[in-house]
Parts: structure tokens; sequence; C-alpha cells
């Protein structure tokens, strides 16, 4: 069995780091074409997504003796240990030096060049010339030394990112083979209600599930265990609502569904889960919005995600003809993805462009001429919410409805409901 079949997914990541193992193992090739042989591998990303499994399966698929160094003792002996392991390494070659977490090395984050990261340095440069070759993993390369980052010691820097759409699918089936699930339980629709999250965030969600399952004496694993699961450990949602007046919940599932049906308008299949259970990061409800792949390639993409955001407020509005007092948080965030637009993108104008270097140089005029384009902007898109909502108005009302009688509809249900209001 290949060492990576252990990987689920994340198939261009495994084809690179195979072809590391394929040089390694067939070194002599590489040198008769004249190539210089990588010394090294970083693999870095958020926490969860498997980059320390990725990392051992390389290892193992090496076939050569390993040295693994991890943060586990105090940081002088900590220091000495990552000179040792280099020596292992090199009496030892052909070998391998692991070094898992390499951004939680140093003790002291303040200090520019700390002695760990040094000592990891100096054992790099020390190996060379030998067949010692090193693998990292790191949460974030951004403190790390630009020097220890550079070609020649660690020739490939490879980000492992979240699961796409149909990895978490994948992972999700994986996760599921020994479980017992219901018919109602669909891999792909958990996927989307996932969206975004790490491997070990998807594996907790199951897990959780399973219980909720056991606690109810149930003998298999149902849909709603799961989207209990999901708005506990993803969103932090309180397990009721029952203390939520209904004017309250009312008020909530309109402005959930003003969300909704926009992004509904964009992309029939793009809403995960609506939730009109109060959580910890939105008072309002939670709405999950499935990201385009293409998201951040995207004027237009990111645009529509804008007007999607301030639908919450405009639906609110439109229906009981008042402010929206829980819409703060989305137009924070709508202004946010707005000023970007005009401050990095240059949207409206070079002159008004200043990438995130530069926004200490904006003058008080410039910075008044950002503002006044910023909520313009802002404005036109909240009229188009308007717009969009008021033509597909009656299906806002029946998402709302659905909303108040069940507080939560995952995917399948908000994809069946639209279908029937399109059709």
């Amino acid at each position: 069995m290949n060492a990576f079949e252990k990987v689920i997914g994340y198939e261009k990541e495994k084809d690179e780091l195979m072809q590391l193992c394929d040089i390694v193992k067939n070194s002599q090739k590489y040198r008769n074409l004249g190539v210089a042989l990588p010394r090294g591998v970083l693999l870095h990303g958020v926490p969860g997504v498997g980059k320390t499994l990725m990392a051992t399966a390389l290892v193992e698929e090496m076939s050569r003796k390993s040295f693994i160094c991890r943060k586990d003792k105090s940081n002088s002996a900590f220091v000495d240990s990552i000179r040792n392991t280099f020596v292992a390494a090199k009496e030892n070659a052909p070998s391998v030096v692991f070094l898992d977490d390499l951004d939680k090395f140093a003790s002291d984050e303040d200090i520019c060049n700390p002695e760990e990261l040094i000592a990891v340095q100096s054992g790099i440069d020390a190996v060379k010339g030998f067949e010692v070759f090193i693998v990292a993993t790191a949460n974030d390369i951004s403190d790390l030394p630009r020097s220890l980052l550079r070609a020649g010691r660690f020739d490939r820097i490879i980000e492992i990112g979240t699961p796409n759409l149909q990895e978490a699918a994948k992972i999700i089936r994986y996760y599921l083979k020994d479980k017992k699930v219901a018919n109602d339980v669909n891999p792909e629709s958990v996927a989307r209600m996932l969206e975004g999250n790490s491997c070990a965030v998807l594996e907790s969600v199951l897990n959780d599930a399973g219980i909720y399952a056991g606690y109810r004496n149930e003998a298999q694993i149902h849909k709603e265990d799961i989207v209990r699961a999901v708005l506990r450990n993803v969103f932090q949602a309180d397990e009721w609502v029952n203390d939520t007046s209904i004017e309250m919940k009312e008020e909530a599932a309109f402005h959930e569904a003003g969300h909704a049906t926009v992004a509904l308008s964009f992309a029939p299949e793009g809403v995960g889960l609506i939730s009109v259970r109060p959580c910890k990061s939105d008072v309002r409800g939670i709405i999950q919005l499935f990201q385009d792949k293409n998201y951040f390639g995207s004027y237009e993409r990111m645009k529509e995600r804008v007007i999607a955001i301030l639908a919450g407020k405009a639906a609110v509005e439109i229906k009981f003809g008042r402010l929206d007092v829980g819409a703060s948080s989305d137009i924070d965030r709508a202004s946010g993805i707005v000023e970007r637009f005009i401050k990095s993108y240059a949207i409206s104008g070079f002159d008004l462009f200043y990438p995130r270097s530069r926004s200490s140089l904006i003058s008080e005029n410039q910075n008044d001429r950002i503002v006044a384009e910023r909520s313009s902007m802002l404005t036109r898109f909240y009229e188009r919410a308007k717009e969009i909502l008021v033509k597909n108005w009656d299906f806002v009302e029946k998402l709302a409805a659905a909303l108040v009688e069940k507080d939560t509809l995952e995917f399948e249900e908000v994809s069946t409901l639209y279908k029937n209001y399109v059709a």
C-alpha cells in the first residue's frame, strides 16, 4: 500500500510529494539530467488540515532512516536536541529529518533570530552535501526567518488548505465508513454544511453526531444529529431557542431568509445551512454560504457576496418597516470587502489604490474620498439586494416560515424549497 493512500483527497499536493519521493529514491536519473536535488520541503497551513499526516506519509514512502524533532523539552535541552538530531541524521545518511510544528520551536517570539531556529538553520547547512532530506510542518510561516525559508534550505514550500467540496465529501465518507449511518445522511450535503473547515473539524463533527445519536438511544446516526453537531462545533450555536420570543424568532428568520434568497439567486446551490439559533459570532442567526472556488479571482463573485450579506438587513426592513439593529456585523463585513475593492483592486481608479503596505500614507483628503466612495458603493449594493428580494418575496416568506417552524434548514431542504419555487 502506498503511504499516501492514507491521505484522503489533496491529489495535487500528494502528486508534488510523490515527485519528491521519486527524486529521493531515484536520484541518479535526475543527476544524469544535471538537476540539483531539492534538500527540503515545508508544509504549512491552518491547524487540522492534515500536514503532519502528509509529512509522515512522505517520510514513510521515502524508506529512509528518519529522525523526528518536536518541541517537547525545555529551551536549552531542546536546542541541544535539535543539534543532536542533525548530527545523527548526518551519521546515518541517507536519512530524513522531520521537524514537526517548526513555528512552535522558538521559546521567545519577540527575538528576531531565536536560538532554536538558528540551530535548525545551522543543522540544515551542516548536512549539505550529505543525503539528508528535511521535511517540516508549520501552521504559520509568517514569523519564520526569511533566511530559513530560502531555496537551498526549503526548496519546496507547499500550502495545505482546507479541503474543497469534493475532497470534504470524500473525507466525510471515509470518517463515516465505520459508523452506522441512516439513509438520510448525504456526504455531499454534509460537506456543504462544513464548507471551509479543516479535516479535524469534519472528524470532530461526525463523532459528536454519533454521541448525540447514542444519547437519543438511536441505532443509527441521522441527519439531525449531524446538523446539531455542526451548529455546536462550527458555530457555537445555542442548543435551544425556546426562550426566544416569536417576534424575535420571526425577525431572525426574515433576516436569514434575506441572505439566502439573494445568495440562491446568484448560485442555486450556494446555501449549505440556515438557522435562527443565536451563535457566538452573530446573535441574529446562522447562514453558511458556499464560496465558489473562483471567489478570490472574480470581482463579480465578491460583489454578489456583498449584496447577499446586505440582504439580511434589507429583508427585515422590507418586512417590518424598521431598522435591523442586528445587522451591524453584516454591514462591517460588507464594508471591509468594499474597501478592499477600492484600495486594493482599484475599482474606483488608481488614485484611490492603496494596498495594505501603503495604508499609512493615505492623506486626510484621500481617506475622505475613500469613505465617500465606499458609502456610495454600499448603497448601490444594498439597493440591488432590495430589488432581488422584492422580485422573489414569495420565496422569502416561504423560507422564513420554514425557519420559524423548524429553527434550522440544511442544504437539501433549502435546495428543494428553491427548486420548487423556480420550477
